[in-house]
Parts: structure tokens; C-alpha cells; sequence
């Protein structure tokens, strides 16, 4: 027990308490998460922090957080970020955290358990939320139980909003187990274990609960980026490219493949220099699908008019253009020279309806909830990772299909192709990487769409954490000017606490 403010054993403590949470942070948050550490990795700073002056606690929290930002800088790097970008989505987590703390604190020393637990889950999932309306949810809590199935499906619930608040509250919930005696603790282990069951239990039902779908469809993978293939912006490899891939349709359609996705981005088509390109590449896949009999998506950069669109152009086995979906939602400054579209694309299928989205569309999930309300079954999605996030970005789509209800196919240049249910289970996948020429995959994909709690509410579990974070901090409020009561029944803590008074 740490015995005065300024002990070499309290310095000890506090550095051992934030190194410990940094890691835990740093491997929970990376680009290659463990999803099991982000339920224990704030418990050493959250035991400590009532134990320790405001600005301590504060600072440990926001140390900690800060040191576990770096786990993505170079990665940052490669999406050509600006200094003053990098070091922003470092601090702002660490604000966010050092904040969660401080409250969390504060009412745990006013003998104030429940508000405690409480504060720390809702000041996160509050702020997660508000960044999530300009900056998407890349880097949310929630996305680090993708591979934790039962916890997963609260999304079809509460959105990725309930799976933040209950990957806090735990953490929070047994650091003060680890400061409180008799009846609170007791409360507070009731509490946990309560949560962890009704959790548990309706993830494991909804698993099980699947329904079966009405149609499945298979569905083929193409994808390759060797060399000139990467992204060609010239005629000449971009149409060897292009019938590299019109070759594979048939190879795919073959084997009994109905819509054959390719990733995003394939190429670089220029109306003004390159004016015969785009009909020619039109031409081609017309071609291919009339003669396979299947679909295809492909994915270009495509400058028209002056204006530059990221699209997803869908062929019909008619031998015409079904739909051209154009991006929504672009990467800051990869795609700063890019238009935003505005319209969705729903394909009304003999299957079900079919919907298609880009890439970092689905880090957002107002998008996908508008595919959900016209009850797509099965969303098409080409991409395109950035070397190390082929794991960690590439599986946030997951959350989207458990959210509203659909399956969905994800076709990634340098990343995996993945196919998944409505429920975030993996059906069938294969990595891309390294450089290996085409690879493809052929996955049997339910069209399906399950109607959810968060399709027709949306983010109201979001909002209930802003209404509990006022009622904290007038709570809070209220509060300040108070002497701080004894927060703990063992002596040495009240010992501990006159010292500090």
C-alpha cells in the first residue's frame, strides 16, 4: 500500500501501473489485436488511481494511453499523414482515457461505487461516439472483440456502442473489486457477474438462434498486385490487368461462380488522356459477363469530366452496366483529390437484394444501416488495405453484417478475401499477401437479411451514454467542494486517506 504522496514506492507504483496499461493498450489496440488483454490492460491504472492525487491518476492515464498511440505510427506513415494528424489521434485517446479516470476516481473515493463504474464505460463510449461523427470508427474499442463471437453480437443490439461500454465496464468493475471491502464489494461482484451472464447468454443464443437463409450464392474472388498490377495508370498494363481478370472471371463462373467480386481500385482510368480506356474496359467485362453468366464487380479510379471517383461498376450477365456505386467515405489525404458519392446501390436479386459498398464505407455504420433498412441480404464490398491493417481494418466489416443483418463478401488488394455471415463469422478466407500473382477463392455465401434492434433504432445506446455522462457530471458537479469520504473499508486505506485529506 502506497504510504505517502511522495514515496519512492508510490513513484515505483505509478510507473509499474502505466507501463503495465500502456502494453495492455498497445497489443489490445495494434494492428494485430489480442482480443482477450483489452478486458484486463486498464486495471492496473483504474486500482491505482484512487490511491494517488487527481493530476497522478490523470497523467498515468494519459501517459499509458499515449504510449499505446504508437503502436500505429508507422502505419500512419504510410498513409502519408501529416505530423500534426499522427500526433492528434495519439492524444485525443489519451484525453479521452485520463478523463474516464479521473472520474472514475472521483466518485470511487466519495464512496460513490456504482456511479464509478459507470463513469468510466460512459465518458469512453461518449467520446468514441462524437469522434465517430466526422472520423468513422476506425480504432473503436468495440472492434477488438471481432474474434470474441458472443460479445460480438451485442452489435445487432446496441451497435458497436454496447460492445465499447461492456469491454470498459469490466475492467472497471474488478479494479474496484480490487479497492473495496465488505457489502460494496459484494454489490459490485454481483453486478459483474450478472452483466457477464446476460452478455454472455444472449451472444451464445443469437449464435445458435441462426435462421436458415432462403438462398445461398456462390460467390468468386479474384485479386492480384504484382509488380505494374499494383495500380497501373497507363493503357497498356491496365487492359493486361483487365483481362488478366476477365480470364479469372471465366475460370470462377466455371466452377460455379454467380457474382465474382475484384478489389478496389484496380486501375487508374483518365477520360481526358485515356478517352477510349474506360468504353473499352466497359466492353470487356460486358463480354465477360454475358458470356459466364455471372456478375462482376470491379473496382477503378475513375477521372471524368475532371472530376475523380472511386467506383465499384457492376456487370450484369445481360452484358450491361447493372450500377456504378462511387465511394462515400475516403481516406484523408490517400484521397483527398477524390468526390464523395451520395446514392446507395440496392440490386433487387432472384437471391435477395444485394447492396455495394467501398472499403472504408463500412468503417461508418449509418451507411450500412441504410442497406439494412432495404433488407440487403448481401453486400458486396471491394477494397484495398495498406499493407499491416490487412488484419486489424480489414475485419472491421464484420461488425457492419452482425449490426444489420447481412452477409457480406469483401474482396481486398493486398489483404485477405473474406466471405462472413450475418452473425461476423468468417466463412471462408484467404490472405493475398505476399506478392504471389492471382489468387482466388470461391465461398458459398447465405443471402439472408435478419432484422435487428440496432437497423431500426441506430445508435440510441450511444446516446444513453450521453445522457448518463450529463447525469454524471452534474452528479459530479454537485460533489465538487466536498471533503472526499473514505472510499475503502480496509484500514490501511483510510490510513492512506488522512493522509491525503
Amino acid at each position: 500500500m502506497v504510504s505517502r504522496p511522495d514515496s519512492p514506492r508510490r513513484a515505483i507504483l505509478v510507473a509499474a501501473a502505466t507501463l503495465l496499461t500502456a502494453a495492455g493498450f498497445y497489443w489490445s489496440y495494434g494492428l494485430f489485436p489480442v482480443w482477450w488483454l483489452i478486458w484486463i490492460a486498464p486495471v492496473p491504472v483504474l486500482w491505482l488511481a484512487p490511491r494517488v492525487n487527481a493530476w497522478t491518476a490523470a497523467g498515468m492515464a494519459f501517459v499509458a494511453m499515449a504510449l499505446a498511440g504508437f503502436d500505429k505510427w508507422s502505419y500512419y506513415g504510410l498513409l502519408h499523414f501529416p505530423l500534426w494528424l499522427k500526433i492528434a489521434i495519439v492524444i485525443e485517446p489519451a484525453i479521452v482515457f485520463a478523463l474516464a479516470v479521473f472520474f472514475y476516481r472521483s466518485f470511487l473515493r466519495r464512496s460513490r461505487p456504482g456511479l464509478a463504474v459507470l463513469a468510466y464505460p460512459a465518458v469512453i463510449v461518449a467520446a468514441e461516439y462524437l469522434v465517430n461523427l466526422s472520423q468513422g470508427t476506425f480504432g473503436n474499442t468495440a472492434y477488438t472483440q471481432l474474434r470474441d463471437l458472443p460479445v460480438l453480437q451485442l452489435a445487432a443490439l446496441t451497435g458497436i456502442w454496447g460492445i465499447s461500454f461492456v469491454v470498459a465496464l469490466a475492467p472497471a468493475m474488478a479494479a474496484a473489486l480490487l479497492n473495496l471491502e465488505g457489502k460494496p464489494r459484494r454489490n459490485v461482484a454481483i453486478a459483474l457477474a450478472c452483466a457477464a451472464v446476460a452478455v454472455l447468454a444472449y451472444g451464445t443464443i443469437h449464435l445458435a438462434a441462426t435462421p436458415p437463409a432462403p438462398a445461398t450464392i456462390r460467390v468468386g474472388f479474384a485479386e492480384t498486385h504484382v509488380g505494374p498490377y499494383m495500380f497501373p495508370d497507363t493503357p497498356a498494363p491496365t487492359m493486361s490487368l483487365m483481362q488478366g481478370y476477365a480470364d479469372q472471371v471465366q475460370e470462377l463462373s466455371a466452377r460455379g461462380a454467380k457474382i465474382v467480386v475484384l478489389p478496389e481500385m484496380s486501375a487508374l482510368v483518365v477520360d481526358k488522356s485515356q478517352p477510349q480506356l474506360m468504353p473499352q474496359i466497359d466492353t470487356l467485362f460486358e463480354q465477360a459477363a454475358r458470356a459466364s453468366g455471372a456478375q462482376i464487380l470491379l473496382g477503378v479510379l475513375h477521372v471524368t469530366e475532371g472530376v475523380a471517383y472511386n467506383e465499384g461498376r457492376l456487370y450484369s450477365p445481360s452484358g450491361t452496366i447493372e450500377t456504378v456505386y462511387r465511394k462515400h467515405h475516403l481516406v484523408p489525404v490517400a484521397e483527398g483529390r477524390t468526390t464523395p458519392g451520395t446514392a446507395i446501390s440496392i440490386l433487387p436479386q432472384q437471391e435477395g437484394n444485394i447492396g455495394v459498398q467501398i472499403c472504408r464505407d463500412m468503417d461508418y455504420p449509418e451507411l450500412a444501416r441504410r442497406y439494412g433498412k432495404g433488407d440487403v441480404g448481401l453486400v458486396l464490398v471491394p477494397a484495398w488495405e495498406f499493407g499491416p491493417d490487412y488484419l486489424s481494418h480489414g475485419h472491421m466489416s464484420l461488425m457492419r453484417g452482425v449490426e444489420d443483418g447481412f452477409s457480406m463478401v469483401r474482396s481486398a488488394k493486398a489483404g485477405y478475401l473474406t466471405a462472413s455471415d450475418d452473425r461476423g463469422r468468417i466463412l471462408s478466407e484467404k490472405l493475398t499477401l505476399p506478392e504471389t500473382g492471382f489468387v482466388t477463392m470461391l465461398a458459398d455465401v447465405p443471402v439472408r437479411h435478419d432484422a435487428t434492434l440496432y437497423q431500426k433504432w441506430g445508435d440510441w445506446f450511444a446516446w444513453l451514454n450521453l445522457a448518463a455522462l450529463l447525469f454524471l457530471l452534474t452528479a459530479w458537479i454537485a460533489g465538487v467542494g466536498r471533503r472526499d469520504r473514505k472510499p475503502f473499508a480496509t484500514p490501511a486505506a483510510e490510513e492512506e486517506m488522512r493522509e491525503h485529506a
